[in-house]
């Protein structure tokens, strides 16, 4: 439920002024978008006198099937002194009567599907009974957390879509190489912010980019997985992302985007303080964007080679 709270906020009580959307993603560093020389994913290293840090951009998950060369992964975890991760959204036990509580208001005392503007209503009729599922699956939720239930009847474990981050840990752990993030924020203000902002053409988008991931199919995903195995960036890019758009639309979305990627970017640099190696796995496009974790770095004055060249 946790998982679903970070993508799905509920409505709003009243109509509110709509921001100006943000897509702090949208942009990316055309000379970042290259092909790898070497084999498997692309990777990118910053290094000083005595440390080299290894980064390699992933997305979150691939379909069953895609295969990826992990040896270079394995190799650099081997001896490397730090694993930096991305960003997590945490609660504890005190926080549990206010998750209760927006869990609540998530949901819905009329069918989902009958509160849909009538071409939303078809789409997503179309696309649950694509997938088989009923209607009272999605009727008791509000529409992001409908939207967001979609994503994962689709593209979700149950259906055999592997963590890319899960296969980092696993390699971090036989390798005991120590998790370093300190993008950890906590999830109950986030979600408050988010209602702050959220209306129902809100909920309508998010639906919409979801519907749009769906309709697009598994083979527009496995494309960009398989691009992305092989260390071509552009294809990797090429995935759909309508409904990672949605938390970034969200009041305080992009705020929080930039002080992940920025959070980042400092743990990149602080483990170029302890000499020898490590590795620091960050999602695709926060890397490349054009404030992304690359930029950032740049910014700090560090140099970072790309994937173009061996080593």
């Amino acid at each position: 439920m946790l998982a679903a709270l970070v993508l799905a906020w509920p409505l709003a009580g009243q109509a509110q002024p709509r921001p100006a959307l943000e897509d702090p993603e949208a942009t990316i560093v055309e000379e970042l978008v290259v092909v790898a020389r070497e084999r498997g994913p692309a990777w990118w290293r910053v290094s000083d006198g005595d440390t080299t840090v290894y980064i390699l951009g992933a997305p979150s998950s691939l379909p069953p099937g895609v295969a990826w060369d992990r040896s270079v992964l394995d190799r650099r975890m081997k001896g490397a002194h730090t694993l930096v991760m991305g960003t997590t959204l945490q609660a504890g036990l005190k926080d549990v009567p206010a998750l209760l509580r927006l869990r609540g208001q998530l949901k819905s005392k009329t069918p989902m599907e009958d509160a849909l503007p009538a071409p939303l209503q078809a789409r997503f009729e179309a696309a649950r009974i694509r997938m088989g599922k009923p209607a009272s699956r999605y009727a008791g939720w509000q529409p992001v957390v409908a939207g967001q239930l979609l994503m994962a009847d689709a593209y979700g474990p149950a259906n055999g879509w592997m963590s890319v981050e899960t296969t980092v840990r696993k390699s971090a752990k036989a390798n005991k190489a120590p998790v370093r993030s300190t993008s950890r924020y906590p999830l109950v203000p986030f979600l408050k912010t988010a209602i702050a902002g959220l209306t129902p053409e809100r909920q309508a988008e998010c639906m919409d980019g979801a519907l749009s991931d769906v309709e697009a199919g598994a083979a527009a995903y496995r494309g960009a997985a398989e691009g992305w195995a092989r260390g071509d960036v552009g294809a990797a890019l090429g995935q759909p992302r309508g409904f990672d758009k949605c938390l970034l639309v969200l009041s305080g979305g992009a705020a929080l985007w930039r002080n992940a990627t920025r959070d980042n970017a400092n743990d990149i640099e602080t483990a170029l303080k302890t000499p020898g190696h490590a590795v620091a796995v960050i999602n695709l496009r926060r890397l490349l964007a054009e404030d992304g974790v690359i930029a950032q770095l740049e910014a700090k004055g560090l140099t970072v080679i790309g994937p173009g060249e061996a080593g």
